[in-house]
């Protein structure tokens, strides 16, 4: 009977040492852009991709093909903010992250995803004009500066790209989105590219933007990202033919474009539209551009940047077609929904 009891109480003590076990190993997340989660623990982090060990074997994912990762012990605050993030909801994703106390943050991995996410939520707020476009700059750099090995680094530099050709600083948008070709992800090489062509055409290098958007247009895409950043690029080119004089043209490439334009993707439809109205501009004809302006405003307000500029390049169109009231209209919603972009 003291035999039994002696091993029952060992056995009692080994499933709890074994449960202590488990439930102190770490178990991180890892969701990769396609395929399946990753559950493990991460082994090294760093600018180019992030190594997960799992179920005993390494697996490498490279900066651009990770979607997100989850780290044991996230503060619920950061677990809402990527969520929120992920849905494009950038107000309530800052509104959850400002409240992390990140002196409170023991693990370095878990401190750096949620100053990262914090910097991006802010810099995409400014960008729909609801914030300061220099003071998200400078949280941006002030991520990139702490966490120069963060797997965000791309990512990051991307923002600060955005928020440059925001302020109209081309030269500084060049320098970052520049830095993204040497991610690892073909798809952010291939966006580097693109971004520098779309800087030089803001700019009125036509030949430069002519040149580098030329290359993402004539490419092969392998990916969903690579298709669509050459229908982007080939839009572009419209612009850039129509800026050059042969606007007829430009207006049946837009065409084409729209032919093939996949609804669900708000975002490169809003530019194509945006195209098709600085065509239909640089032919004179002001009441087609209007119409394809009038398109993003009203079909793809969700998309920020280019609704932007649809409401004022509509401010100029209806003052030049004899509509006072229309673009008085389209500044006011302008200076209403995007204070900080309306000057």
């Amino acid at each position: 009977m003291i035999a039994t009891r002696t091993l029952t109480a060992t056995a009692i003590f080994l499933l709890v040492s074994l449960v202590a076990g488990n439930a102190s190993a770490q178990t991180d997340r890892l969701y990769p852009v396609d395929g399946e989660v990753v559950i493990g623990k991460i082994k090294t982090i760093s600018k180019e991709g992030v190594i997960i060990t799992a179920s005993g074997k390494d697996q490498t994912f490279a900066a651009g093909d990770i979607q997100r990762v989850l780290f044991q012990g996230d503060p619920p605050e950061l677990t809402r903010g990527r969520d929120f993030i992920l849905d494009g909801q950038y107000d309530q994703a800052y509104d959850q992250l400002k409240q992390l106390d990140m002196a409170n943050i023991s693990r370095d991995d878990i401190r750096s995803d949620a100053q990262f996410y914090l910097a991006l939520s802010q810099g995409e707020m400014s960008l729909a004009g609801q914030g300061d476009l220099t003071k998200s700059t400078q949280a941006a750099l002030g991520f990139v500066k702490q966490n120069p090995q963060s797997w965000h680094f791309y990512d990051t530099t991307r923002l600060l790209g955005d928020l440059a050709k925001a302020m109209g600083n081309y030269e500084k948008a060049a320098l970052f989105y520049g830095y993204m070709r040497g991610a690892p992800s073909l798809d952010m090489k291939v966006e580097s590219v693109y971004q520098g062509g779309l800087v030089k055409l803001a700019q009125g290098d036509l030949a430069g933007a002519k040149e580098d958007l030329s290359k993402v247009a004539g490419m092969k895409p392998t990916t969903v990202e690579s298709k669509r950043l050459q229908t982007l690029s080939k839009a572009s080119l419209a612009v850039v033919a129509a800026k050059e004089g042969q606007a007829q043209q430009a207006i049946e490439m837009v065409n084409d474009l729209i032919k093939t334009l996949n609804p669900a993707d708000t975002a490169t439809a809003a530019r194509i539209y945006n195209a098709l109205g600085a065509s239909y501009a640089a032919a004179g004809k002001d009441e087609d551009a209007i119409l394809a302006y009038l398109h993003t405003q009203l079909m793809y307000s969700m998309q920020a940047a280019t609704h932007v500029e649809a409401l004022k390049e509509l401010a100029q169109l209806w003052t030049k077609v004899g509509k006072p009231d229309r673009a008085a209209q389209a500044r006011g919603e302008l200076q209403k929904r995007y204070p900080g972009l309306s000057g």
